[in-house]
């Protein structure tokens, strides 16, 4: 029966180099975007002799687009069937591997997206940890503080005029409950869109399991200013 990974073990298998990874979707969708080293055989034309190209001395990992997407299931049973014995199924597939901020090759691959500008260096603290202390570790007044949980994942905001609350209260009491977020393959153009009319001065990227990789600061439009007349 295949077995099904998440994104940090099937990282580790290839890096490894105890697995080759199979996409399963169309050639045109492998073109524009696949994962580091990954083979196409579209599902439609798996069958024993396109299958000769794979090692049956390494795992195989195959994946589709997405938790909605069923060919890698068919794909891997398949693949069983034809007498490989160590199949895994990546079932969150390619767009669980993009949200999360991995590396990609393909055509899109080269396209601008959050990764590349967004900002590691984050003030962080626990729920427990009371607003007076934070901001004694504030680098400038202006910072955000994230808060986390003990795994990372983000709980809430501190920023803006929640520095003034009363220094005793924990962040668990003053922060933003649901700070606005986005995955790091977002294209930032769209984003910088969207903070706008949300009218956000800060947003958060995160993994699809709302572990914190940075932030981004919105950047306002240049004005055009009017030629002089000649």
């Amino acid at each position: 029966m295949p077995t099904e990974l998440r994104r940090k073990d099937v990282k580790s298998l290839v890096q490894q180099g105890r697995a080759q990874l199979v996409e399963v979707l169309p050639a045109r969708e492998y073109k524009r975007e696949h994962l580091p080293k990954a083979i196409n055989i579209p599902l439609s034309e798996l069958n024993p002799e396109t299958a000769k190209e794979l090692k049956k001395d390494l795992a195989i990992i195959v994946y589709g687009a997405d938790y909605a997407c069923d060919i890698s299931a068919r794909a891997a049973w398949r693949l069983e069937s034809m007498g490989f014995q160590e199949v895994y199924r990546y079932t969150a597939g390619k767009a669980d591997w993009l949200a999360a901020g991995f590396d990609t090759e393909g055509t899109d691959a080269r396209k601008p997206r959050l990764k590349q500008i967004l900002k590691r260096n984050v003030l962080t603290c626990t729920p427990k940890d009371r607003l007076g202390t934070i901001k004694n570790r504030r680098p400038s007044p202006t910072d955000i503080c994230v808060v986390l949980n003990d795994r990372g994942i983000v709980l809430g905001l501190i920023e803006g005029e929640t520095w003034d609350e009363d220094p005793l209260k924990t962040a668990a009491q003053v922060m933003a409950p649901a700070p606005l977020t986005f995955r790091p393959d977002s294209d930032a153009r769209e984003v910088m869109k969207t903070m706008r009319k949300e009218d956000a001065v800060n947003a958060l990227v995160t993994t699809s399991d709302g572990e914190l990789l940075g932030f981004v600061q919105r950047r306002e439009r240049k004005v055009q200013r009017p030629k002089k007349a000649a």
